[in-house]
C-alpha cells in the first residue's frame, strides 16, 4: 500500500486555535462522558458549514469573474476556477500537466466536468517531478490547505488541497510491462491488476495532444479514448443523467 506523508500543512491562527482550545475544554466538562462523540459530530457541522459557506460565497464573486460560466453550479465554477489559477501559478516551471480520470472524462464526453467535482486529476512525467517539488513556495503562497505525497519507494503521487477542492497529480515512470516499455503511475503491490488501468503506451505521454474543457485548452494524453474504456469501461460514453452538462458534442 502507499503510504501518504504530508509535506506541508497551513498553520492555524493563534485566534483560532485559543478559541477551539477553549471550546473542547468546555465541552469535556459539561459532557465527559459524551466528550469524543460530540465533539467529532460538532466538528463535521462546522467543517461542513464552513465549506459550504465558503464555496457559494466563492462562486457568487466567479460567476461576476467569469461571466460566460455565470449558469455553471457552484462546485463547477469553482473547480474551474481552481484549475485556472494552478495552471497560472505553475506556469513558470513549464510542466506539461495533462488531465487524466474523471477530470479527462469530462473533457473528452462532454468538453466539462463529468459531474460536480470534488477533486481535479492531472498527471505529469516522473522527469517534471523536480520542478513542481521546487515549485511549493508558490503554491503556498497562493492560500493552499496542505501538501501530501503518496509513497511506494518513491513519490507516486502529489495532492494539494485548496480550500474546498483537492488537486491530485500522478506521477508516471517509464517501467517495463510485459515485453514493452510504458508510462505507469500508482503501482499498488497488492492490486496488480490496477497496473491495468494506469498505464499509457511511450508515444502517449511523449505526444501529448489538446483538449477543450468549457472553450479552454488542457493537455491530455494521445488516444484518450483507449485510456478512459479501460478504465470506465466500454460505455463510458454514455454519462449519468444525474451530470451537468456544459454542452453537447456534436459529432
Amino acid at each position: 500500500m502507499n503510504k501518504v506523508k504530508i509535506l506541508y500543512a497551513k498553520p492555524k491562527s493563534l485566534i483560532r486555535a485559543l478559541v477551539q482550545r477553549l471550546f473542547l475544554k468546555l465541552l469535556s466538562k459539561l459532557f465527559p462522558k459524551k466528550f469524543l462523540s460530540y465533539k467529532n459530530k460538532i466538528r463535521f457541522i462546522m467543517n461542513r458549514g464552513a465549506y459550504l459557506t465558503y464555496l457559494y460565497l466563492a462562486a457568487i464573486c466567479l460567476r461576476f469573474k467569469y461571466p460566460s460560466y455565470y449558469n455553471l453550479p457552484s462546485r463547477q465554477i469553482y473547480a474551474l476556477h481552481i484549475m485556472i489559477k494552478f495552471l497560472k501559478i505553475l506556469k513558470p516551471q513549464k510542466i506539461n500537466f495533462f488531465l487524466l480520470e474523471g477530470s479527462l472524462l469530462g473533457a473528452i464526453r462532454q468538453e466539462s466536468f463529468a459531474g460536480r467535482p470534488s477533486d481535479i486529476d492531472f498527471g505529469i512525467k516522473e522527469d517534471e517531478l523536480q520542478k513542481l517539488l521546487d515549485a511549493f513556495p508558490l503554491l503556498i503562497k497562493s492560500g493552499i490547505k496542505t501538501i501530501k505525497k503518496e509513497v511506494n519507494n518513491k513519490i507516486e503521487k502529489i495532492q494539494i488541497l485548496f480550500p474546498c477542492i483537492l488537486v491530485d497529480i500522478a506521477v508516471y515512470r517509464k517501467r517495463n510491462v510485459g515485453k514493452n516499455e510504458m508510462w505507469v503511475g500508482e503501482i499498488y503491490k497488492d492490486i496488480a491488476e490496477k497496473i491495468n488501468g494506469v498505464t499509457f503506451p511511450i508515444t502517449d505521454l511523449e505526444n501529448l495532444i489538446t483538449v477543450k474543457a468549457y472553450g479552454k485548452n488542457f493537455f491530455s494524453p494521445a488516444n484518450p479514448e483507449i485510456y478512459l474504456e479501460k478504465i470506465y469501461g466500454k460505455n463510458w460514453k454514455v454519462p449519468d443523467k444525474k451530470q451537468f452538462f456544459w454542452k453537447k458534442k456534436i459529432n
